[in-house]
C-alpha cells in the first residue's frame, strides 16, 4: 500500500474520531481535508486500492457510492491507527 494511499485512509479514520460507533467515511472531505484533487486518477486509485486491500467497503447503496461514502473495516481502522 502506498503513502498516498495510507494518508486518505487515515483522514478517513480521523473522520471516526475515538468513541464513534459507526464506520462511515467520507471520501470526499478526505480528499479535501489532504488537498488532493477528487477528481485525479490517483485519488481514485488509493480509494481502489483501499478496497481491494479490505480497508474499505463499497456501500451497497449506489447513490452513497456517487458521493464518496464507504464503510471503513475494522482492518482498516487498525492499519490507520498503525500507520
Amino acid at each position: 500500500m502506498d503513502d498516498k494511499a495510507m494518508l486518505v485512509l487515515k483522514a478517513m479514520r480521523e473522520q471516526l474520531g475515538k468513541t464513534s460507533a459507526g464506520r462511515s467515511v467520507d471520501a470526499v472531505a478526505a480528499a479535501n481535508s489532504l488537498g488532493m484533487d477528487r477528481g485525479a486518477l490517483d485519488f481514485h486509485r488509493s480509494l481502489h486500492d483501499l478496497v481491494r486491500a479490505d480497508y474499505l467497503e463499497e456501500p451497497a447503496n449506489p447513490a452513497l457510492r456517487a458521493q464518496g461514502k464507504y464503510l471503513i473495516t475494522f482492518e482498516g481502522i487498525a492499519a490507520a491507527d498503525n500507520y
